[in-house]
């Protein structure tokens, strides 16, 4: 990732270390790869496609947040 800032990186990136990304997990939906997090219930939520292929960013249900059911 290139991040263009006139910011100093200390400040930026401030925090970015204390991220839990614990419950995050890798999946494929619809053969897409992704990274899911439970939200409980059975449920999953879409965290960020992780896909190379232009095309799956376009898909309609796939966007950070919609709740989703993952290939096992």
């Amino acid at each position: 990732m290139i991040l263009y800032t006139p910011a100093q990186p200390e400040l930026v990136l401030a925090g970015i270390e204390s991220l839990d990304r614990s419950a995050e997990r890798r999946t494929t939906i619809n053969g897409v790869p992704a990274l899911v997090e439970d939200i409980g219930g059975g449920k999953t939520r879409l965290v960020q496609i992780l896909s190379t292929d232009p095309a799956d960013y376009l898909r309609r249900e796939l966007y950070p947040g919609a709740t989703v059911t993952a290939d096992y």
